[in-house]
């Protein structure tokens, strides 16, 4: 009976310990995604560019500004960032309202986490592919360097992508976790 007692107990920590380790991850969820979208959404640079109309002639100064609503790259990364902050909100709730977690609630949880790794993964990818074409160009399809211009917004973009990265792994750990705890429960 002692041993039954002990054993029970063991899982209770276990689950506590899981518990806890879920609020801490989607706590820093938040934050990343929120810290990432907050950066990317905000992010906008205007300098004055020498344009040569006709050669011999002195260049004309042009104020250029970047933002980040002209790259629908950037937008989704926006966006992605901000649904998977809401998520991250709403599912805190959710995992503080549910004391006794039911099967159902941490299966459905685990959907939409892997949900929200794909989309933040997808977002990022995009949004990293522009930004390696802003940093290098493509000369083949004569695309010029736009990070040599635009210094601030090349590097605030590159945060928010590095932000949004760790949301990711946030976001895999919380599957991993959450699919070990259904195993477990399962045997």
């Amino acid at each position: 009976m002692d041993g039954v007692l002990r054993s029970d107990v063991k899982v209770d920590v276990s689950t506590r310990r899981v518990r806890c380790y879920d609020l801490l991850l989607r706590i820093l969820g938040l934050a990343l995604t929120m810290v990432a979208a907050i950066v990317a959404g905000v992010n906008k640079e205007t300098e004055t560019i020498p344009v040569t109309l006709v050669d011999g002639m002195p260049p004309l100064r042009v104020p250029v500004t970047a933002k980040w609503q002209q790259m629908s790259s950037t937008v989704y990364f926006v966006t992605s960032n901000a649904i998977a902050c809401a998520y991250s909100a709403i599912s805190l709730v959710l995992l503080l309202a549910t004391r006794n977690r039911k099967n159902n609630v941490a299966l459905a949880l685990l959907m939409l986490d892997l949900i929200m790794v794909a989309l933040l993964f997808s977002a990022n990818g995009a949004a990293a592919g522009i930004g390696i074409i802003a940093l290098n160009g493509n000369s083949h399809v004569q695309w010029h360097k736009v990070c040599n211009v635009f210094p601030n917004y090349c590097r605030r973009g590159a945060a928010s992508i590095v932000m949004s990265m760790l949301g990711s792994v946030v976001f895999l750990w919380l599957v991993v976790l959450a699919a070990l705890d259904l195993h477990r429960k399962s045997r």
